[in-house]
């Protein structure tokens, strides 16, 4: 089971490996998001932990460039993939998740500076293959 825990002990790892210090300092994953307010990171480039209870169960990236308003916004724009509005959010909160994903009770977000967002596909490998989330396969 990938842990929370994990998440950031391996994140710590890899930012002791590939951050320059002469950058300040390396992101930091966002809180667990809470399905109410705008997913965390929304308008950045980064890499997406989707989380059941205390598990991290799927790791993935955002990195696309978007469009128009939503220029550079890659996690908002992949994460969107993820979840739907409730039509019933007067009872409940505001968004729930698509049927593939029903398990998910969070996400967890790590946007990283424009210049330095390409960083978020190596850290996303390097995360899947250190913690092993189970909805991830290992790349090939």
């Amino acid at each position: 089971m990938a842990t929370i825990n994990e998440l950031l002990q391996a994140t710590e790892e890899f930012f002791n490996f590939y951050w320059n210090p002469s950058h300040g300092s390396p992101p930091k994953w966002s809180e667990q998001w809470d399905f109410n307010s705008s997913i965390p990171n929304h308008d950045k480039r980064g890499c997406y932990a989707l989380v059941k209870g205390k598990e991290i169960i799927y790791i993935g990236v955002g990195i696309g460039k978007s469009s128009g308003n939503y220029y550079g916004s890659g996690l908002g724009d992949r994460l969107k993939r993820y979840w739907k509005l409730n039509k019933d959010s007067k009872k409940d909160k505001k968004y729930q998740p698509t049927k593939n994903w029903t398990e998910v009770t969070s996400l967890m977000t790590l946007g990283f500076k424009e210049e330095h967002y390409h960083l978020a596909a190596a850290l996303e490998i390097f995360l899947i293959n250190k913690i092993t989330p189970p909805r991830n396969s290992q790349h090939k």
